[in-house]
């Protein structure tokens, strides 16, 4: 069974373009089929006619437009839909662009995947940047071409029938996200009109995981939409020769995190066996509050009172110093009790994403000429959004 492309399309004519661009330049076997269904509204006629345009020469063509404005929850939801209806789907928003080797790469998961009730969904694009925290994410190699994550991928994904069918059943009495246990900060000011919000909670009450590669087959050029203006910040490189893919199963994986981008405590105690003793949670970004920690301890980059032992944060990614028992005065394994709490989101992140000594950690700011200068803008950023929030 080949997997069917389906494009979700608004307003954006041009980002459509560019998109079906890439893909008419992708890898297929025969017989994919290509739904490219346009959300209804202002705007939309541009879209539709460059979407009846496109010439698709590697199967069937459908293009679906829709009378009224669904907006991009109930949207994206409904084209999850046809992945029952054609037992998968590869849903791609229309502001990415993708690899040539995609839906080889989706096709491979899919069938890999097919059984694992723990894998909520496949991602095609690779995260690296957390958004929680405002700096940037990179995965642990642990050998394979795969990470986990309790993060939803929008930007390129595939569902199989199982998979969307899981999700729907608990949607059909979970649709609100009322419980915010786990949920991070950021995610709580999205709209509720965001699928990923509702999605993100079905991962955390479900113990499920989306995979994502190492190697990303998508990119996302951020143009203006629904939920944001245009920004490049999840901009990544794509993999553009043919490769083989190792995939691992979610539970030989060492390379799992929650919806903060923290690596799971099972995987870090695998890892690093002076934690196993300890009932801790991850916080090595330091963005958790600790009145939403239920363990005992924590492993967390804040400000502690006493500790149990330390790790230096001088590696990358952020668990690589303790993965490797790398001892130090910056990530600190302590009591919760003992631990300085968040307090303002905003404000706590705007002062982390402000520190020298953190920007120069996550992006070497200060080790390259001008990277003051860049490090001065960055400072002004932030300082007018938190002027815009206007934190107490």
């Amino acid at each position: 069974m080949n997997i069917p492309i389906v494009i979700t399309a608004f307003n954006r004519p041009a980002s459509l373009s560019r998109l079906l661009g890439s893909i008419a330049r992708a890898n297929y076997p025969k017989n994919v089929k290509l739904v490219i269904s346009v959300d209804g509204g202002p705007g939309s006629e541009d879209t539709a006619r460059i979407a009846r345009e496109f010439q698709w020469t590697a199967g069937k063509k459908e293009v679906i437009v829709h009378e009224r404005n669904l907006g991009l929850r109930d949207h994206v939801l409904s084209c999850g839909d046809m992945a029952v209806q054609f037992g998968a789907a590869i849903i791609l928003e229309d502001d990415l662009y993708v690899s040539p080797w995609f839906y080889e790469y989706a096709m491979a998961a899919a069938f890999f995947y097919r059984e694992d009730k723990n894998v909520a969904g496949i991602s095609l694009y690779s995260h690296r940047f957390n958004e929680t925290a405002g700096f940037p994410f990179a995965p642990l190699d642990d050998g394979s071409d795969v990470f986990f994550m309790q993060v939803p991928c929008s930007w390129g994904q595939c569902w199989t029938a199982d998979q969307w069918k899981a999700f729907r059943k608990w949607h059909s009495s979970n649709s609100e996200t009322n419980d915010t246990t786990g949920i991070p900060p950021n995610v709580l000011r999205w709209p509720e009109s965001s699928w990923k919000k509702i999605f993100m909670k079905y991962l955390i009450d479900t113990g499920r995981f989306f995979v994502y590669p190492l190697h990303s087959l998508t990119t996302n050029f951020g143009d203006r939409g629904a939920h944001h203006e245009k920004n490049r910040i999840f901009q990544v490189p794509i993999a553009r020769g043919k490769r083989s893919f190792a995939f691992k199963k979610l539970r030989d994986s060492k390379a799992k995190y929650d919806a903060h981008c923290e690596m799971v405590p099972s995987c870090l105690a695998a890892l690093n066996p002076a934690l196993s003793g300890y009932d801790f949670a991850v916080d090595l970004y330091g963005m958790k509050s600790l009145s939403g920690i239920p363990n005992s301890y924590v492993l967390t980059s804040k400000e502690c009172r006493k500790h149990e032992m330390s790790f230096a944060r001088d590696m990358l990614p952020v668990e690589a110093g303790v993965v490797d028992d790398m001892r130090g005065d910056d990530i600190f394994l302590a009591r919760r009790a003992d631990c300085e709490d968040v307090g303002n989101f905003i404000r706590y992140r705007y002062r982390e994403n402000t520190d020298p000594s953190l920007v120069s950690y996550h992006y070497s700011m200060l080790t390259v000429p001008g990277g003051r200068g860049l490090l001065n803008k960055g400072m002004d950023l932030f300082r007018k959004i938190r002027k815009r929030n206007n934190p107490k």
